[in-house]
């Protein structure tokens, strides 16, 4: 058996990254409830749409599904590391801000635990919060203003155990349990030089922490030499044990208050989400995906804003013209799709949809490593009543990793 180590090093230092790194956004709408939620899709099956509910493990670890793993090869070691660069652009009725945003989305390995049996760990973002507001309030009891600044950075990472088995030849099922947690700070800066002669800041550090769990399921039925597959997914609803430590100081004299809190009724809901895919003899693929978010009992952090119910849905299509051809060219696998979302809340009445586009394309190694390329654009909310319109460019790179570490050799 034949050991590189070339994964291990990048995995080691993709780890520390990605356990360092939480500011992974710049939306305004990354304030209320938990943050905006990351997408679990590898950057292959986000060309597609993010559809691929019903799509199995066999060259990619499908963190969409994890009945999907036991699809994966009983003599392959799968390692994906993949990471985005976003440029956004924050318009107003009256104004307009562009950022850009470099991030590791995610890391990830797969392997065959049993005959029946695949496995698969990852550790990725599971919310993002990242936002600087600047603001005005009313001094009490008059019709004066002083500004006020607000802050935002933290979000929710996840470290998550898949496991999927074969129930005879056309049947899966599968489970992931993860670890949730992280912290997020959140800071209003409120400034007095004119009234009081100082600075007063409102600091608020959330903590976070669970376990969730995630059951699904896929059945594949063949249709000639076309398969046709359905698969399907769902969260339970998990509390959330959260507390936060509130400071509030100024810039003279520090302290003011210090506290300990702790926050009831935060948790992730239930959801499901359900998904057909169709792949032919000729290296066509077609892949469409529903979503369901029982949202609107949650406790948002802060004010301002309506938890509602969510519905989503993705459509996607692949194609790769040969498969084994010598040429790496005619090998490559080439996807386009697209996909709408509601967002978890509603604020100032007015429903944060995003709706976007998506294409990329894989280039296949002989070893059967992949490096995959995607781009998204996307649009968000809406400069409606006072509210931001946010658009998002993102490329995304993917790379996957094929060991042989468990091919028995022959010597003579």
């Amino acid at each position: 058996m034949t050991l590189n180590k070339t994964p291990f090093l990048l995995l080691l230092f993709t780890l520390s990254q990605l356990a360092l790194s939480q500011n992974n956004t710049s939306s305004t709408y990354s304030r209320y409830g938990i943050g905006l939620l990351n997408s679990k899709a590898d950057a292959s099956t986000a060309g597609m749409g993010y559809a691929g509910i019903a799509l199995p493990s066999e060259v990619y670890l499908n963190k969409l599904n994890p009945a999907s793993y036991s699809a994966m090869d009983s003599v392959k070691f799968l390692f994906n590391l993949q990471g985005n660069i976003a440029f956004s652009n924050y318009q107003t009725s009256s104004d307009e801000q562009n950022n850009t945003n470099a991030n590791i989305e995610s890391l990830g390995f797969g392997f065959k635990a049993g005959k029946n049996w695949g496995m698969g760990f990852s550790l990725s973002p599971y919310s993002s919060i990242g936002y600087n507001i600047n603001g005005e309030k009313y001094i009490l009891g008059t019709t004066d203003k002083y500004p006020v600044n607000y802050y935002g950075e933290g979000g929710i990472s996840q470290l998550s155990w898949y496991n999927g088995f074969s129930i005879g030849k056309r049947l899966s099922l599968g489970i992931n349990a993860s670890y949730l947690w992280g912290s997020t700070d959140v800071i209003e800066v409120s400034y007095y030089p004119s009234i009081i002669g100082e600075t007063i800041y409102n600091e608020r550090n959330y903590h976070v922490s669970s376990l969730l769990f995630e059951y699904g399921f896929q059945y594949h039925q063949p249709i000639g030499l076309s398969t046709l597959s359905i698969g399907g997914i769902i969260n339970m609803s998990t509390e959330l044990d959260t507390y936060y430590k509130q400071r509030i100081y100024n810039d003279i004299t520090s302290d003011l208050s210090t506290t300990e809190t702790d926050v009831n009724n935060l948790f992730i809901p239930l959801s499901y989400q359900g998904g057909l895919a169709l792949q032919t003899a000729k290296g066509l693929t077609v892949a469409a995906d529903y979503r369901y978010g029982d949202w609107s009992n949650s406790k948002l952090l802060i004010s301002g804003g309506e938890a509602r119910n969510t519905h989503g849905g993705s459509f996607g299509i692949q194609y790769a013209a040969q498969r084994h051809h010598r040429s790496v060219f005619k090998r490559m696998h080439y996807r386009i799709g697209t996909f709408y979302n509601q967002q978890y809340l509603t604020v100032q009445g007015k429903d944060i949809d995003e709706r976007g586009i998506t294409a990329g394309f894989t280039i296949p190694m002989r070893d059967g490593s992949r490096i995959n390329l995607g781009y998204e654009y996307k649009e968000t909310g809406t400069t409606d009543a006072g509210l931001v319109k946010e658009t998002y460019n993102t490329i995304k790179l993917g790379i996957t990793f094929n060991e042989n570490w468990f091919q028995k050799r022959k010597f003579n």
